[in-house]
C-alpha cells in the first residue's frame, strides 16, 4: 500500500510542476505584449516628429508644384490671336475689339481649349447643327457636344450657331426649337445665332432662282423666325450673313432695327450701312491649341456703353432695370496674371444692394490673358437686361 501511495504523489507533483511552467510561460508572454503595447503607445520624440513633419510638407509641395506645372503647361498659349493686319470700322474708333474664332466638325477634334483660351481668344461660336441644302433635314454638328463643354470648361464665352437653309418664318422657327433643344444642359453667355448663307444648288438657292423670294421681307421674316423663337425662349438671337447677301437680298439697314448682326467679309478692312457687332474677317487664321485654321472674329464693346438684350424675360419690359445701373466693385485693384490668367474678385451692386450672379446678371471677362487691361462683360437677366463692360488692370 505504501509504494503505491508514494508513485500516486510523485505523478501529482510532476504534473503540477509542468502546469505551473506553462502558466508561469502564459504569464510572461502576457506581460511582453502588454509591454510592447505600452512602447507603442510612447510618445515620439521630438527629432522623430519634426522629421515627419519635414517629410510631409515636402511631398505636399511636391504634389502642388506638379498640378501646377501640369496647368500652366496645359495653359501656355504656343500662339497669340491679334488684330493685326486688319483695319476696323471708323464707328469702332471707341471700341474694344474682342477676339473669337468659329468652329465646327470641319475642325479638329482634338482642341486644347485652355490654350485656346490663353492664346487671347474670348469667346468662340459653335455650330449647333445644319439644315441640309437638299432634302432640308436637320442635323446635329458631330463635335457639338465636346465643343461647347471645353469651351465652357476653359471659361470662355460661348454661343452657338445653325447652318440654315430655311424658306419661311415656319422653317426658322423649326431650326430655333432644334436649337434651343440642344443647348438646354448649357450656360450660354452669347447669341443663338441664324447662319443664313445661300447654297449654290441647294433649297434656297434653288427658291431664289425660281423667283419666289424676290424681296427682302422674304428673307427678313426666314431669319426672324428664328430670332423671335430663340428671344421667346429667354435667349439672345443674332443673324449671321456675308455682305453681299446683307446688302443685296436682306436690308441689313432695316434688319438691324430687329435682330443683332454678325457680318461676314473676308478682307483687312470693311464697313456696312447698318449696324452690326460681330465681323468675321478671315477663314484662315491660326488660334492657340487648334492645329488647323478657323474662322477668326472681332467682337466690338465699348466700355461704359449700354447694350440693349434681346432676350424675353417672365419681368415686364418697362420694370426691368438695366445693367448700366450696375455697380461694380473689385476686390483687388490690380488684379494678379497667374499663369496666363487673371480672374479678378469683384462685387456686383445696384443702388448698393448686392446682386447674384446667375439670378440677376451674367458675367465674364474678357482681355485677360495679358499684362494691361482686361474687362468684365456684365449682361442683365431676369428683372435687370442689357450689356455692358467694365475695365480692370491686370499686373503681373
Amino acid at each position: 500500500m505504501s509504494d503505491n501511495n508514494t508513485n500516486t504523489n510523485n505523478n501529482i507533483t510532476s504534473e503540477e510542476r509542468r502546469n505551473a511552467r506553462i502558466e508561469a510561460k502564459r504569464r510572461r508572454l502576457a506581460q511582453k505584449r502588454a509591454e510592447d503595447r505600452i512602447r507603442t503607445r510612447r510618445p515620439l520624440p521630438p527629432k522623430a516628429k519634426f522629421r515627419i513633419f519635414i517629410i510631409a510638407i515636402a511631398l505636399i509641395l511636391a504634389v502642388w508644384g506638379i498640378i501646377s506645372l501640369s496647368d500652366y503647361l496645359s495653359k501656355r498659349p504656343d500662339y497669340r490671336v491679334t488684330d493685326e493686319g486688319y483695319t476696323h470700322a471708323e464707328k469702332f474708333a471707341n471700341a474694344v475689339p474682342i477676339f473669337g474664332i468659329d468652329i465646327s466638325e470641319h475642325q479638329d477634334a482634338d482642341i486644347r481649349w485652355e490654350k485656346v483660351k490663353s492664346s487671347g481668344v474670348d469667346f468662340v461660336f459653335i455650330r449647333a447643327g445644319y439644315r441640309g441644302a437638299d432634302k432640308g433635314d436637320l442635323h446635329i454638328d458631330s463635335n457639338f457636344e465636346e465643343n461647347i463643354k471645353g469651351a465652357e470648361k476653359a471659361g470662355l464665352m460661348v454661343g452657338v450657331y445653325f447652318y440654315s437653309q430655311a424658306l419661311d418664318a415656319q422653317e426658322g422657327k423649326e431650326e430655333a426649337d432644334f436649337v434651343l433643344e440642344l443647348v438646354k444642359p448649357y450656360d450660354l453667355t452669347l447669341p443663338i445665332v441664324i447662319d443664313y448663307e445661300i447654297y449654290n444648288g441647294g433649297r434656297l438657292h434653288n427658291k431664289i432662282q425660281s423667283g419666289d423670294m424676290y424681296a427682302a421681307s422674304f428673307y427678313h421674316d426666314a431669319v426672324l423666325g428664328f430670332c423671335n423663337e430663340v428671344e421667346e425662349a429667354g435667349y439672345e438671337s443674332a443673324v449671321y450673313a456675308n455682305k453681299d447677301m446683307l446688302t443685296n437680298y436682306m436690308q441689313a439697314d432695316l434688319l438691324d432695327d430687329s435682330a443683332t448682326l454678325w457680318l461676314a467679309a473676308y478682307g483687312s478692312s470693311v464697313d456696312l450701312d447698318a449696324d452690326y457687332w460681330f465681323w468675321q474677317c478671315t477663314d484662315s487664321a491660326l488660334a492657340g491649341g487648334i492645329d488647323e485654321k478657323v474662322d477668326q472674329d472681332f467682337w466690338y464693346m465699348e466700355p461704359g456703353k449700354v447694350y440693349p438684350t434681346r432676350a424675353s424675360s417672365k419681368v415686364k419690359e418697362e420694370k426691368r432695370i438695366s445693367a448700366g445701373e450696375f455697380s461694380v466693385v473689385l476686390k483687388e485693384d490690380p488684379s494678379e496674371l497667374h499663369h496666363f490668367r487673371s480672374e479678378p474678385s469683384f462685387k456686383v451692386t445696384y443702388k448698393k444692394r448686392k446682386l447674384r450672379e446667375g439670378r440677376d446678371y451674367i458675367a465674364s471677362v474678357v482681355k485677360n490673358t495679358e499684362e494691361g487691361t482686361g474687362y468684365i462683360i456684365l449682361r442683365g437677366i431676369g428683372k435687370y437686361k442689357d450689356w455692358v463692360m467694365h475695365p480692370f488692370r491686370i499686373e503681373k
